[in-house]
């Protein structure tokens, strides 16, 4: 789908398939577009009186052309109250109308006159038309035999601007582009089936974005990984035949490589759950469990478009958790990279074995900071249900800096506690730490314990295990992988650029 914009030109002689015009609460369509009005004979006037136009949030009214205008629909879509306008708002009514417009027809050519408000900049308008369109028109083809969809339903999405507008409209096109394919990829990776998305091949897919855009990347292979004494992620693929990685990508956007993002990833391509089998229902979702490292590949897909003059050092340890004659088990105690030892309470709590080698070798090359993203716990579920994602933290100061880039981006975001009482319930009396200490507070224990191997470096974990998969569909979200935090850490990286 191709994102131009263009100058604003009279609507009723605008070309198109759709022409979409958005409408706030209170106002009169027919005082706002008197020309669209006049092209109708009065009755985009009638039409609203009778409220099958609205200037609602969300609401969507569809009128076809039939020759009135050059367009062949005309699509009206409610902005909501201009006081509570706000990012998430202005993607939420372009997603609503998105979804209008994708559920029919193919390569369709749509143009959208940009509203104008002081709660946003044109740039974010800007931004949110093109992360709505481009999020919404997603589809996961899978792997059918014949194409469920045999082309593109939109081909084009033309956005009307004033001329002392198109730079920051243009900036927020291209911001919103990036941010998207970022999202997209992160989308399609989760949805893979796990006999597609192997180890091998999620790392190769991370080799390919750092490949694409001029990343560095190191490829650490399972006698490298032997040779550091990575005892989490070799405990975890003892189970599998197949061999377990952890790759490194740097993005250098400066001249000196120092202030460095340390960025880390959970890539366990399908858990189930080890010796400690889990249900079998649901388990075909366990699929997702590299949900984290997609938001980490997907976000370096975006910043090697967006190009932000910051250093990022990305660390993502991928490996397939299966029960067998040589897995781990429950009692086992392993060295991690660390050298901190760790008693095996159950073989489900895998993750965060995988993290906290990742985490160490993270630090060892000098990071400033760190953020993981990770589909830890069932905990998180059970404390923030499907719609937010958590974070813990040992740094107030750098998780502000989270929740703000998340509000910026648009994604929902809570932090939970990590007092000293939490790490009490990960000590082991046969090693340094255990993997599970206990079910209650179970989303924030997984969190302390990979706090064990931080140190002092400021950090922030963040458990997605409830937002990285969802059933339902929304405007913008098809069933299956989100893609989320993806643009949250892009945002937050893009954040911390320095010209």
């Amino acid at each position: 789908m191709e994102v131009s914009v263009e100058k604003r030109t009279q609507l009723v002689t605008a070309k198109c398939d759709e022409l979409i015009v958005p409408l706030w609460k209170g106002e009169e369509l027919a005082v706002v577009y008197p020309e669209l009005e006049a092209a109708f004979d009065g009755s985009l006037s009638v039409l609203q009186k009778e409220k099958e136009i609205s200037g609602d949030a969300k609401a969507v009214a569809v009128i076809h052309g039939m020759g009135k205008i050059a367009a062949k629909k005309l699509l009206v879509v409610g902005m909501g109250a201009p006081e509570s306008f706000d990012f998430v708002a202005a993607r939420g009514a372009w997603g609503r109308a998105a979804k209008t417009v994708v559920s029919k027809g193919k390569g369709k050519t749509v143009m959208i006159d940009l509203p104008t408000t002081d709660k946003l900049s044109a740039e974010r308008l800007a931004q949110a038309v093109t992360e709505a369109f481009g999020l919404a028109e997603y589809h996961y083809e899978g792997y059918r035999q014949k194409p469920k969809r045999e082309a593109d339903p939109v081909a084009a999405v033309r956005i009307l601007a004033a001329d002392d507008a198109a730079e920051l409209v243009n900036a927020g096109v291209q911001l919103g582009r990036a941010l998207v394919s970022g999202t997209n990829l992160a989308r399609t990776l989760v949805n893979e089936p796990a006999n597609y998305l192997t180890p091998r091949a999620l790392k190769d897919a991370m080799v390919d974005v750092a490949t694409r855009h001029g990343m560095s990347v190191e490829v650490l292979d399972q006698a490298k990984l032997e040779e550091m004494g990575m005892g989490g992620v070799l405990s975890v693929a003892k189970g599998s035949v197949l061999e377990p990685y952890v790759i490194v990508v740097k993005y250098q956007g400066r001249e000196v490589w120092d202030d460095v993002i340390g960025l880390v990833g959970k890539g366990v391509t399908f858990d189930t759950g080890g010796i400690s089998i889990k249900p079998v229902a649901g388990m075909e979702d366990m699929k997702s469990d590299m949900g984290g490292a997609a938001a980490v590949i997907g976000a370096l897909e975006a910043l090697g478009q967006i190009k932000p003059k910051v250093n990022v050092l990305a660390v993502v340890g991928t490996v397939e958790n299966m029960p067998s004659g040589t897995a781990y088990r429950p009692g086992d105690v392993i060295t991690t990279m660390s050298g901190k030892t760790v008693e095996i309470i159950t073989t489900d709590a895998e993750g965060r074995l995988v993290l906290a080698d990742c985490i160490t070798y993270a630090k060892q090359q000098g990071v400033s900071c760190l953020i993981d993203a990770a589909t830890l716990t069932g905990g998180i579920v059970v404390a923030l249900g499907h719609y937010c994602s958590g974070a813990m933290t040992n740094n107030k100061e750098l998780v502000a800096e989270l929740l703000h880039a998340a509000e910026v981006a648009g994604e929902r975001l809570w932090q939970l506690p990590t007092f000293e009482e939490y790490r009490e319930l990960n000590k082991s009396r046969f090693a340094d730490l255990k993997n599970s200490g206990g079910r209650y507070g179970h989303g924030i224990i997984g969190g302390v314990f990979l706090q064990e191997f931080v140190g002092d470096t400021p950090w922030v974990h963040l458990d997605i295990a409830g937002t990285a998969y969802n059933a339902n569909t929304g405007d913008m979200q098809p069933s299956g992988g989100t893609g989320v935090m993806t643009r949250t850490i892009a945002q937050f990286v893009a954040s911390r650029s320095q010209s």
